[in-house]
């Protein structure tokens, strides 16, 4: 009797270990899938090498250079060009890419979630496409904020109290400017106080069109792949050793004197306009530091880029579109007849609102590359026909995917 009772205890615990070991296999799994939605993990080098291998440079340009088959892929200097336009660009072209493709008898390439963050992030670096703003509107406001009263760029005219913005290092890019701008925010307020200048706020896409215009008048080199991939992981580190974490906290996990950054609330769509509500609030921030004793931190290196990619993935973020007009066009699109008004599941397609699921363009890009044909080939046996998607359109229907019963209601 002891003997079968030990074989059924070592049966019994064979199988809970196999369970578990199968359990952490589905969760790495997992979470190996989801750390590739957002670009800023993306190697853009290792992206530039998959736009050449996947055959992508066969189509397709890239402000201006290789092929002219396919649309340019570049968005540099478009009015409120995105990741979500350039997402759009792609649904909307996808029948014809596929079409082409079994024309020439060129085998259909397949993306992991790694190769598309990747790719997204080369495409970054190349064209700044989410950040791109009106860099003559930028000039008037490098004036109209004052900051011409402190800082000149180049040979143009402008104070002298602060540096010429032609030698300070590398901002002319989206993750380089927020470190900067963070960094000497305490000596510009500073300087401001000398002048009795009061801190100028920066709204919507103004910190777009600055950045524009100090980009355009440096000239120079633009190094954001210097900082690139980012380590969501190493930017938590960063929030709690940098003091962050004293005075905001992620989903109930820290300090209340600032908003909770993993809240559902609006907040920055793009990284300049991040710069933007850092520097807004930076006379803030520094006041609740110096209450609580703590020593303002500074940000090098790639440090602020990993800080930004975990608070991305904590959706710091928000895509700034409406679920309900999100929900009107997945309607309009004819989308509800094969994933229900809901999109919770239809007779032919399926639930796209599973619990956990959070879409991003990267990830949404690479469901139109996996299951697009698939998709598009349904739509024609029914007569449905491939629905096209309008500038917008992408912000409000991820907003509607995303969205809880209760944020609908909103």
């Amino acid at each position: 009797m002891s003997s079968r009772r030990q074989k059924i205890i070592l049966i019994v615990a064979t199988t809970v270990a196999l369970l578990f070991l199968c359990g952490i296999l589905v969760w790495q799994r997992r979470g190996s899938s989801e750390r590739w939605d957002t670009f800023l993990v993306g190697d853009p080098r290792m992206g530039a090498q998959t736009f050449q291998q996947k055959g992508c440079s066969g189509c397709h340009s890239v402000l201006g250079a290789g092929a002219k088959l396919a649309p340019d892929l570049g968005l540099q200097g478009a009015a409120g060009s995105s990741m979500n336009e350039l997402v759009t660009q792609m649904w909307n072209h996808a029948p014809r890419m596929w079409k082409q493709l079994k024309i020439s008898g060129v085998s259909f390439p397949q993306f992991t979630p790694e190769d598309m963050a990747n790719l997204f992030a080369y495409l970054y670096v190349t064209c700044y496409d989410d950040e791109s703003g009106n860099r003559a509107h930028g000039e008037i406001l490098f004036k109209q904020k004052g900051c011409i009263r402190c800082h000149s760029i180049g040979e143009s005219p402008g104070g002298s109290i602060g540096p010429n913005l032609s030698e300070i290092g590398p901002v002319v890019t989206p993750i380089f400017w927020s470190q900067t701008m963070w960094n000497h925010a305490p000596a510009m307020e500073a300087h401001m106080h000398e002048l009795n200048m009061a801190w100028p706020q920066f709204e919507g896409e103004q910190m777009n069109d600055l950045l524009a215009f100090v980009r355009y008048a440096r000239g120079g080199p633009e190094r954001e792949s210097d900082v690139l991939p980012a380590n969501p992981r190493r930017g938590w580190i960063l929030f709690r050793e940098k003091g962050c974490i004293s005075c905001h906290a992620v989903r109930g996990e820290g300090g209340t004197v600032g908003p909770d950054l993993g809240s559902d609330g609006p907040l920055p769509r793009t990284l300049t306009q991040m710069a933007g509500r850092m520097w807004n609030h930076s006379p803030e921030m520094w006041a609740a530091m110096k209450t609580k004793g703590i020593e303002r931190p500074t940000f090098e290196g790639a440090e602020m880029a990993d800080l930004i990619a975990f608070l991305y993935s904590v959706r710091y973020f928000e895509l700034g579109g409406s679920p309900i007009i999100g929900r009107e066009l997945f309607n309009e699109r004819k989308c509800s007849q094969c994933h229900g008004s809901d999109a919770r599941g239809g007779r032919i397609g399926p639930n796209l609102r599973k619990a956990g699921k959070v879409y991003t363009p990267v990830n949404f890009a690479l469901a139109l590359w996996s299951h697009g044909p698939r998709m598009y080939a349904k739509a024609e046996e029914l007569g449905l026909g491939w629905p096209t998607l309008n500038e917008g359109d992408l912000s409000h229907l991820l907003a509607f995917l995303n969205s809880s019963a209760v944020q609908e209601k909103r």
